[in-house]
């Protein structure tokens, strides 16, 4: 599988898309959303909502956390319509998926330290 960036306006109140495809070149998984609040180091407010889906937009906030080493620790807080849309996306797999990219965000970093 490979992921896309469409687009990537990473500031206040800027946008993000992006698309994974698999290996035949189909749309697995679309999703976009807005900054609401950007500070390098320490926060991003962002929404996310996936196309295609019945999900409806989440609010997540992200927050990094400098541990040690050159490490961070960055924890998520998702905002969702209802705790219904929550327990059904949480149904889904995921965690595959999140793990993947994660992973491969460590490896890019690995090389830049």
């Amino acid at each position: 599988m490979t992921t896309k960036v469409l687009q990537f306006d990473f500031k206040k109140l800027g946008a993000y898309q992006f698309q994974t495809n698999d290996a035949a070149g189909n749309v697995a998984f679309k999703a976009s959303g807005a900054f609401h609040d950007v500070v390098l180091n320490e926060k991003i407010v962002r929404t996310f909502e996936m196309e295609n889906s019945p999900f409806s937009t989440q609010l997540e906030f992200l927050e990094f956390e400098n541990v040690e080493n050159g490490k961070c620790k960055l924890t998520m807080h998702s905002i969702f319509k209802s705790v219904e849309l929550r327990d059904k996306l949480l149904q889904q797999p995921f965690a595959f998926g999140l793990n993947m990219a994660h992973d491969r965000l460590q490896i890019i970093i690995n090389k830049l330290t």
